[in-house]
C-alpha cells in the first residue's frame, strides 16, 4: 500500500503562509521573545524621539506652508505603521527636511489636497516598486551624489528659514529666489523676531554640544551625568520651545513682538479617503488634473524617499540581514495609509535615526511611544501651539541642517577621488542654482555616464609575453566584454598586433568577465577573423561555459585552464607562423583528466608539449 502524502502539502501550505506572514508582518516574527528589559528601552528610546519628533514635525509643515497638525499626523502614522511593519529598529519614521523640500516644488500655489495626494502617489508608486524589486534604481545614486543632494537640500532649507529668523514674509521656489528675495526685502526686518531668532540659535548649539562635554564617566554619578547631558542635549528642540512660548504668553497680553504660529485644531486626525477629487475655488479638480500638476514629483519624490530610507537601513543593519524590498513595502504603505490622515510625504531620517540609536531602542515598537507622544501633542497641547514663535521653529531647522551637513566627504574626495569630487560638486551646484531635482537627475546621469564610459573603454591591459620560446599577445580586461567597448578594444589588440607584425596570436584572459553580449562576441570573431589572415588564432582563456555558444568563428581557440593554455602555446602549430591551430585538438589526456561536455579544447598533458 503507497503511503498517504495528501495530507502533508496543506501543512507544507500553511508553513509557506505563516513564514511569509512573519516576513512581511516582522513584528510577528520577535514580538514572541519581547520582555520588560526591551519595554523600558524602547520607551527610553521612544519618548527621547518624540521630543525631537514633535518640533521638527512642525517646522517641517511650516516649510510646505501647512498648518502644524499635518506635521504630527505625519509624525503620528510614519512612526505607528512602521512599528509594525519595519525590520530596523533605529529608523524612525516621518516627515523630513529633504521630503518637505522637494515635495514644495511640485505642491506650491496648491491647495493641501495636492500635498495629501503627492503622500498617497508617492506611497502607492514605492509600493509597487518593493512589490516588483525595483529597488536596483536607487543603486544607481552613488554616495556622492547623495551626499551633495542632502547638503544642497540642507542648505537651501536654511536659506528659507532665514527670512523666519528675520521676520520677513516672502514666498519663493528655489535657493536663488529665496536669496533674491531676501536681499529686496531686508529692510522689513522686525528687531524682536530677529533676536530671538539668534539667541534660539545660540541656545541651540550650546544644547548640541553639552553631550560634547568633556566628563570622567568612570564613576557612577560620573555616568549618569553623561547620561544626563545627552538626554538635555536632545531635549534642546523641545525646551526652547517651551521657554519662548513662555515668553510670548507673558508678552502677548500687552502687545505681539513676535510673529506666532497661531491656531491650531485640536485632536486625532480624522482618518478620510485622499482627495481623489475635491472643489476648489469653485471648480473641481478631479485625480487626472492633481496628477498632471504633480508632474515628474510623482516618480522624484518616492524615489528619494527609497534612497535615504535603504542608505539609511543599510548604514544601521547589516547587509545580510537587511530586506529591502520589505524595507519598500514598509514605506510605501507608511505613506498610503498615512494620506488617510492627511499625512505628508514620509520616510526616515538619518539624525532621528542616530537619536534612537543612542538612546538604546530595541525594537521597532518604541515608534509606538513617539505616536503616544504625538497623539498627546495633537489632543492636549494644541491649544498652547498659538503662542510658539515662528522663529524658533525656524532656529530649530537651521541648527538641525547645519549638524547634518556632512564636510568631511568632499575633503576626502579630493584628496583621494577627483572623479567623484566633480560629481559632488557639479551635483550640489546644480541643485542650489537649477532645482533639486535637476540637480538629482544631472547627478544620476554622471553616475550612469561614468558607467557607459567603463563599457566603453574598460580598463584593458594589452602587454607581449612569452613561454618557451614562443610569443603572443595577452590581453586583460578588467571587466566583461560589452558592445560600446568592443570596437575600441579590437582596435588598440590590432595596433598591438601590427607592432608584433602579425606574427604572434593574441590571447584574452576571460577569468573575470562579469558578461558577454552578443555584439561583442561578433566584434570577437571578427579580430579572430582578422588574425585569421595573418594565419594567426586568438585564445579565448577560462571563458565561461554559459558563453561558449555565443563564439561562431572556427579560428577561436578556449582554454579553461592555466595548464591548458601553457599547453596550447607551446603547440607546435601555434608556434609555427604559417600554420593555423584546429579548433579542436585531439591530444592525449592525464588517466585522471577526462573531456568535459561542452569544451572546446580538452586538457593536453603537460608531455604534449
Amino acid at each position: 500500500m503507497t503511503p498517504d502524502t495528501t495530507k502533508k502539502k496543506p501543512t507544507t501550505s500553511l508553513t509557506n503562509w505563516k513564514l511569509l506572514l512573519k516576513k512581511r508582518i516582522f513584528i510577528l516574527s520577535w514580538i514572541q521573545n519581547y520582555d520588560v528589559d526591551m519595554m523600558v528601552g524602547d520607551f527610553i528610546a521612544g519618548t527621547t524621539l518624540g521630543l525631537t519628533m514633535i518640533p521638527q514635525a512642525i517646522a517641517y509643515a511650516a516649510i510646505l506652508g501647512l498648518p502644524p497638525q499635518y506635521g504630527l499626523y505625519s509624525a503620528f502614522m510614519g512612526t505607528f505603521v512602521y512599528a509594525f511593519l519595519g525590520t530596523v529598529k533605529e529608523i524612525s519614521m516621518g516627515p523630513t527636511g529633504i521630503l518637505s523640500l522637494l515635495s514644495l516644488q511640485y505642491t506650491m500655489g496648491y491647495p493641501v489636497e495636492y500635498t495629501i495626494m503627492l503622500t498617497f502617489m508617492s506611497g502607492l508608486v514605492v509600493f509597487l516598486m518593493g512589490a516588483l524589486n525595483l529597488g536596483i534604481l536607487a543603486d544607481f545614486i552613488s554616495v556622492p551624489v547623495t551626499n551633495a543632494f542632502s547638503s544642497a537640500t540642507l542648505i537651501i532649507i536654511s536659506s528659507t528659514q532665514l527670512k523666519t529668523i528675520l521676520g520677513i514674509s516672502y514666498s519663493s521656489k528655489g535657493f536663488v529666489d529665496s536669496l533674491h528675495n531676501l536681499l529686496l526685502k531686508i529692510t522689513e526686518t522686525r528687531l524682536w523676531d530677529t533676536v530671538l531668532g539668534v539667541t534660539c540659535c545660540i541656545v541651540l548649539i550650546l544644547f548640541r554640544k553639552l553631550k560634547d562635554v568633556n566628563v570622567k564617566s568612570t564613576t557612577r554619578t560620573g555616568k549618569m551625568f553623561k547620561k544626563c547631558l545627552w538626554y538635555l542635549s536632545q531635549a534642546g528642540s523641545m525646551l526652547v520651545i517651551i521657554i519662548t512660548s513662555i515668553v510670548a504668553f507673558q508678552w502677548v497680553a500687552e502687545t505681539n513682538p513676535f510673529k506666532l504660529l497661531g491656531s491650531v485644531p485640536q485632536g486625532i486626525p480624522n482618518i478620510t479617503v485622499p482627495p481623489f477629487q475635491f472643489e476648489h475655488q469653485n471648480k473641481t479638480i478631479g485625480f487626472l488634473d492633481i496628477c498632471k500638476d504633480l508632474g515628474s514629483g510623482l516618480f522624484i519624490v518616492p524615489l528619494v524617499a527609497v534612497s535615504a530610507n535603504i542608505a539609511i537601513a543599510k548604514t544601521f543593519s547589516s547587509a545580510a540581514t537587511l530586506d529591502a524590498t520589505q524595507e519598500m513595502l514598509t514605506l510605501g504603505i507608511c505613506n498610503v495609509i498615512g494620506s488617510f490622515v492627511g499625512s505628508m510625504p514620509t520616510c526616515g531620517a538619518i539624525t532621528r535615526t542616530a537619536i534612537s540609536q543612542a538612546s538604546g531602542v530595541r525594537t521597532p515598537l518604541a515608534g509606538i511611544y513617539t505616536s503616544i507622544m504625538t497623539l498627546l501633542a495633537l489632543s492636549v497641547l494644541t491649544p498652547y501651539f498659538y503662542f510658539i514663535p515662528q522663529v524658533s521653529l525656524a532656529a530649530i531647522l537651521i541648527v538641525a541642517c547645519i549638524f547634518a551637513i556632512d564636510f568631511s566627504l568632499p575633503l576626502y574626495l579630493w584628496r583621494n577621488s577627483r572623479k567623484d569630487f566633480w560629481s559632488w560638486l557639479v551635483c550640489l551646484v546644480t541643485c542650489l542654482f537649477g532645482g533639486i531635482e535637476v540637480g538629482l537627475f544631472v547627478g544620476v546621469t554622471l553616475n550612469i555616464s561614468q558607467l557607459l564610459y567603463l563599457w566603453a573603454r574598460p580598463g584593458t591591459v594589452i602587454e607581449e609575453e612569452e613561454i618557451n620560446n614562443t610569443r603572443f599577445i595577452r590581453v586583460k580586461p578588467n571587466i566583461g566584454i560589452f558592445y560600446p567597448g568592443i570596437v575600441h578594444l579590437r582596435d588598440e589588440v590590432n595596433k598591438a598586433l601590427l607592432l608584433a607584425q602579425f606574427k604572434v596570436p593574441v590571447v584574452i584572459e576571460c577569468g573575470r568577465f562579469a558578461g558577454l553580449d552578443y555584439t561583442a562576441a561578433q566584434g570577437i570573431c571578427g579580430l579572430a577573423n582578422d588574425l585569421k589572415k595573418h594565419s594567426q588564432v586568438l585564445v579565448l582563456k577560462q571563458l565561461k561555459e554559459k558563453f561558449h555558444n555565443l563564439i561562431t568563428s572556427p579560428n577561436v581557440v578556449l582554454c579553461e585552464t592555466e595548464e591548458c593554455f601553457k599547453v596550447m602555446i607551446c603547440h607546435e602549430n601555434i608556434s609555427t607562423e604559417s600554420a593555423i591551430i584546429p579548433r579542436s585538438v585531439t591530444v592525449e589526456l592525464d588517466e585522471d583528466t577526462q573531456p568535459k561536455r561542452g569544451s572546446v579544447l580538452r586538457r593536453p598533458s603537460c608531455r604534449s608539449c
